[in-house]
């Protein structure tokens, strides 16, 4: 193609640093596609085997791969529509696939090739350590607080690692599925990519907004693609509106029902946890009427083992100014330096007291709170009910606090402290000085 032609193909307004981007992506070794099963990348896959050398692509797709990074737990239209109406294509063209997840906990685990094929047949519903394990492991949910911290765990960090062993010593240029309206996302991507790959941004380039890419994508599969994210994602309502994503798990009661029992055992160990900021997915789905899904999660509740745990968290307050301005050390224990009614570092200890049916394990809860001289509380900030035993309280939104209760839930949450916990919980609870 002749850069006359480049220019005007790209001629749709850009941020100035994208207007490169494309030169430097077609002379890369490697060109990967990080297909994320959704309706944009989706489209982007369809206008790229159409047209290959348009994306820089050569016309044999020799140098092109698809490549997804199973979370585990997307809707089965999802993975259907993908098998149905984007693999057969990629089939027939000989297109390299691969899928790829995290192969445990630690990125020391490395990742798991769960597919690298050129005639793909089907998306991997999971891989040996997802998502879901973790929030399980540690009794959390995904928080809109943390932005989107999971899928650069789960995702971006993933697909880096298979680009760096798969192709030691290539240059990879990556081909990523923003949208026109996405060129924030697109920009912060770059930032963070650091020139470690010839990046490129084809939909925001072409001005392929996301009703103009969803249109496309239906016109061309005769399908409504349905968005692409997992059941429990805080950030569904901006994935999907709010009666499109309860359609979903009306469709599927299983999967909210397993929800259901992700926000419980994380709302056990903090009441604060609601799956969304204002509240719980429980609520969400009981307003919905969707009957089903909450007999589910009722019989999943009777079903589990379940534990008493003992969990302590230290709240630390945010630094004063004065104090970063007056040079003091990072670490600075002065009770002065801190504001208590901002939030700094949080630390969270959980051990395991006791396992068994739920019946036993209650029964050992209520024999704590005797030994400890305080009342078995039934706490309704889940509307299933907690039981607590409260050992020290604190007051929300105070911060150089702590706080410390015996709770039952469904077992599985593993211990877990820190190493610096004691000594900060120390500083925070007996000393009354700020962590």
């Amino acid at each position: 193609m002749e850069e006359a032609e480049t220019l005007q193909l790209f001629n749709a307004p850009t941020p100035a640093w994208l207007r490169n981007t494309f030169d430097a992506f077609r002379h890369a070794d490697i060109k990967m596609l990080n297909h994320g099963l959704g309706v944009d990348s989706t489209g982007l896959t369809h206008m790229i085997l159409d047209e290959p050398e348009r994306f820089g692509v050569a016309p044999d797709f020799s140098d092109f791969v698809v490549v997804t990074a199973i979370l585990g737990d997307e809707f089965e239209d999802t993975n259907q529509d993908t098998e149905k109406h984007l693999y057969g294509r990629l089939r027939s063209l000989g297109v390299r696939t691969v899928q790829v997840s995290r192969r445990g906990p630690e990125r020391g685990d490395g990742i798991a090739i769960l597919s690298d094929t050129r005639s793909p047949t089907r998306v991997e519903r999971r891989g040996p350590y997802t998502l879901r394990d973790e929030l399980l492991l540690n009794g959390t949910i995904p928080t809109a607080a943390g932005g989107h911290r999971c899928s650069m765990n789960h995702k971006a960090w993933t697909l880096d690692t298979l680009a760096r062993q798969a192709f030691p010593g290539a240059r990879v240029g990556k081909l990523i599925g923003y949208n026109a309206d996405e060129a924030r996302r697109a920009t912060k991507s770059e930032k963070n990519n650091k020139g470690a790959f010839a990046m490129d941004y084809p939909l925001i380039r072409e001005n392929f907004d996301r009703t103009r890419i969803t249109r496309y994508v239906t016109e061309r599969t005769g399908v409504a693609w349905g968005k692409s994210y997992c059941s429990f994602c805080p950030f569904s309502g901006v994935c999907a509106s709010r009666p499109a994503h309860l359609a979903r798990l009306r469709k599927y009661p299983h999967v909210a029902a397993q929800d259901l029992l992700l926000e419980y055992r994380a709302m056990a160990l903090n009441p604060r946890s609601k799956l969304y900021v204002t509240e719980t997915l429980y609520k969400r789905v009981s307003d919905d009427q969707q009957v089903q899904a909450l007999g589910e999660f009722e019989a999943l509740l009777e079903q589990s083992e379940w534990a008493v745990y003992h969990v302590r968290r230290a709240y630390g307050a945010a630094r004063r100014e004065s104090c970063q301005r007056g040079g003091h050390p990072k670490d600075c224990k002065r009770t002065a330096c801190h504001d208590a009614s901002a939030k700094g570092a949080v630390d969270r200890s959980v051990e395991t007291v006791a396992t068994g049916s739920r019946q036993l394990a209650l029964q050992r809860l209520k024999a704590l709170a005797a030994e400890r001289g305080r009342p078995l509380e039934h706490d309704m900030a889940h509307p299933v009910g907690l039981e607590r035993v409260i050992l020290r309280y604190r007051p929300d939104k105070v911060y150089g606090t702590v706080e410390e209760f015996y709770v039952l839930a469904p077992a599985g949450i593993k211990d877990k402290e820190k190493e610096r916990f004691p000594g900060t919980w120390d500083r925070i609870a007996e000393q009354g000085l700020i962590a």
